[in-house]
């Protein structure tokens, strides 16, 4: 089937990376994209998305791909379960958020809006960004990107009670192979770089900012650890960083 007159960049993206990895016997880690797998989309209902999610469908049908289409992007703490996802692409920036947590859930690298320029050569750079998942009691599991800032009681602590506070405010962010922990308390103000989990109680809900969006975190218990690493995919063109696959 004939590929649309104007492709958008995003699905041009995904072309040009298929293109240059059909070829190689061993793709960077864990970029390895085949018949019979799956790309993600995850978009919205606007009219950008929809044109993304055409064009997207009709080159996975070409390339003999899965396609996986999650609409509406899904919100913090609603991350579906997906196998065999290859790919994960963000049909705009509003979905990036969603789509990097998906991405990490799944294990799969991310494309976001906007990062290659398709009429320039591509050379692959998977860039690895630390994330944080947070189990909820409930049995859910979500994946912080940026921060996550509670206000309201929490008693937080590491598994080996080294770190134990209770706290009126706590703010966590991923950083490699852990979190920074920031803790404002009655006694203490503590900010300490954590390797271990970091458990939560809280015997009322609480608000939360996770990743720029307010919500309410229920009573329970939740835990905080470090998610796998998510792997975006970023111009060539980028500053190298320790850690990125070409």
């Amino acid at each position: 089937m004939a590929q649309p007159i104007t492709e958008p960049a995003t699905v041009a993206t995904v072309r040009m990376l298929l293109a240059a990895t059909a070829g190689r016997h061993s793709p960077p880690a864990p970029l390895s994209i085949a018949r019979g797998g799956v790309i993600a989309l995850v978009r919205g209902t606007d009219s950008v998305s929809l044109e993304v999610h055409e064009a997207l469908r009709i080159l996975a049908d070409e390339a003999g791909i899965d396609l996986l289409d999650i609409t509406p992007a899904p919100e913090f703490g609603r991350t579906p379960p997906a196998r065999r996802v290859k790919l994960v692409v963000a049909a705009t920036q509003a979905a990036s958020f969603a789509a990097q947590r998906c991405a990490a859930a799944w294990n799969a690298p991310v494309i976001l809006p906007g990062l290659i320029n398709p009429d320039e050569p591509l050379r692959l750079l998977l860039r690895p960004e630390p994330a944080l998942t947070v189990a909820f009691g409930d049995g859910r599991t979500c994946t912080v990107l940026q921060a996550a800032h509670f206000t309201g009681s929490v008693h937080c602590a590491t598994t080996s009670g080294a770190f134990s506070y209770e706290a009126r405010e706590l703010a966590v962010s991923p950083i490699p192979g852990g979190m920074l922990a920031c803790v404002v308390s009655e006694d203490a103000s503590p900010v300490r770089p954590l390797r271990e989990p970091l458990k939560l109680r809280l015997t009322t809900p609480v608000p939360a900012t996770v990743d720029g969006i307010t919500d309410v975190f229920p009573a329970g218990t939740q835990r905080i650890g470090l998610a796998r690493t998510l792997y975006r995919i970023v111009l060539h063109t980028a500053a190298p960083k320790s850690g990125d696959l070409q």
